[in-house]
C-alpha cells in the first residue's frame, strides 16, 4: 500500500483541460492499489468472470464517488476505473452501460490523446473498437460481402470508410443498434418469445432510422419536411414507394412476401425499408416464427443493409434547386 502513501500531495485533475497537471501513469497513482489487488488474480491465471469483475469496479467507482463528495478539495480521473468496469459489462452485453462506461473513460482521458479531435479519438481507441470489431464490423462485413452491391471492389475497406465518415453520435447509435439487432437474433433463433420479437421490431425501426438521418445528412440543404421517401426520391433514385407501409402484422406479412422475392435492385430493398419504417414506427405488439418479418428475419435485414450500402456509395453533399 506504500502507493497511497503521497496520494494527497497531488493536484486536482481536471478532466477538461488539454494538458493534464501529470502524466498518464501519474494520474492512477492513487487507484494502482486497489486496480492492482485485483489484477494479481488474472496474473495468477484465474478465469474471473466478466459479472465478478464488474461488481468489484461498480464497487471501486462508487466508493471514489463518495469519496468525492466528502473531500471537494480532491478531483480524481477515473479512466482506469470506467474502463475495466465497461468492458466487463460489453463483455457480458450490457451493452447500454458497456458502452456509455467505456466513452467517460476515453472522456475522462481525452486530454492524453495524440490527436486534437476527441470525437474521432473515441471510437478509434481499442478499448471500444474489440466490441465494435465482434458485435458490428464483423456480422455487417459478413452481409455485406453476400450482396454483390456495384461499386463496392473491398467490403473491410467499405465498411471501415462508412464508420469513419460517421460524427460522435452516429457512430455509437449505429454500433449500438446494430449490435442489439445481433444480439436478438441470436436469442429468438434459440428460443422465440414475445418480449424478443418486440426488441427485434425495435431496433429493426431504429436501423431503419439511422438510415433515414443518414441519408439526410447527404443532402447539402435537405428540406426540413422531407420523410424518408422524399429523400429517396430527392437522391435521384428512381423507384415508385407509394403504398409502402403495413397495418397488421399479417399486412406486413403480405408486403414482405411480395418484396422479398424480387430480383429488381435497388427498388426492392427501398421498398423494405420503407415498409418496415413505417410499420415499425407504429406498432409494437410482434409476432411469431409463422410471420414472414420473423421467419426470414435475415433477408429483410440483408435488403435494410443493402439500402444503406446504396446510401453510402451516394456523393456528398447532394445539392438540389432551391424553389
Amino acid at each position: 500500500m506504500n502507493e497511497w502513501k503521497n496520494v494527497d500531495k497531488k493536484p486536482t485533475f481536471d478532466a477538461s483541460t488539454r494538458s493534464p497537471p501529470y502524466s498518464y501513469d501519474e494520474k492512477n497513482f492513487y487507484i494502482n492499489a486497489s486496480n492492482n489487488m485485483w489484477y494479481v488474480y488474472l496474473w495468477q491465471g484465474m478465469q474471473v468472470p466478466p459479472a465478478i469483475t464488474e461488481i468489484y469496479y461498480a464497487t471501486l467507482l462508487n466508493r471514489i464517488k463518495e469519496f468525492k463528495k466528502n473531500n471537494d478539495d480532491f478531483g480524481f480521473n477515473k479512466g482506469i476505473v470506467y474502463a475495466n468496469l465497461g468492458v466487463a459489462q460489453s463483455a457480458q452485453m450490457k451493452l447500454d452501460e458497456g458502452f456509455a462506461n467505456i466513452l467517460k473513460a476515453l472522456i475522462q482521458d481525452s486530454s492524453y490523446s495524440i490527436n486534437a479531435k476527441t470525437q474521432y479519438d473515441l471510437h478509434r481507441r481499442d478499448l471500444y473498437t474489440q466490441f465494435e470489431k465482434a458485435y458490428v464490423i464483423k456480422p455487417l462485413e459478413s452481409i455485406i460481402s453476400r450482396l454483390g452491391v456495384p461499386g463496392i471492389s473491398s467490403v473491410e475497406t467499405f465498411v471501415n470508410g462508412f464508420l469513419e465518415e460517421l460524427n460522435d453520435n452516429q457512430r455509437s447509435f449505429f454500433d449500438y443498434t446494430y449490435a442489439r439487432v445481433m444480439q436478438n437474433l441470436e436469442i429468438w433463433e434459440e428460443m422465440e418469445n414475445g418480449f424478443t420479437a418486440n426488441r427485434l421490431l425495435a431496433y429493426t425501426q431504429d436501423f431503419c432510422l439511422f438510415n433515414e438521418d443518414y441519408l439526410k445528412g447527404k443532402f447539402s440543404n435537405p428540406d426540413p419536411h422531407w420523410l424518408l421517401d422524399d429523400l429517396v426520391r430527392e437522391a435521384g433514385f428512381s423507384v415508385d414507394l407509394r403504398g409502402c407501409g403495413a397495418t397488421s402484422m399479417a399486412d406486413l406479412d403480405s408486403k414482405l412476401l411480395g418484396l422479398v422475392g424480387s430480383t429488381n435492385q435497388p427498388d426492392k430493398c427501398f421498398k423494405i425499408l420503407l415498409t418496415m419504417r413505417n410499420y415499425s414506427s407504429h406498432n409494437i405488439g410482434g409476432g411469431t416464427s409463422a410471420n414472414r418479418f420473423y421467419a426470414l428475419y435475415n433477408e429483410t435485414l440483408s435488403e435494410l443493409v443493402r439500402a444503406m450500402c446504396y446510401f453510402i456509395l451516394l456523393p456528398k453533399p447532394i445539392s438540389r434547386s432551391l424553389p
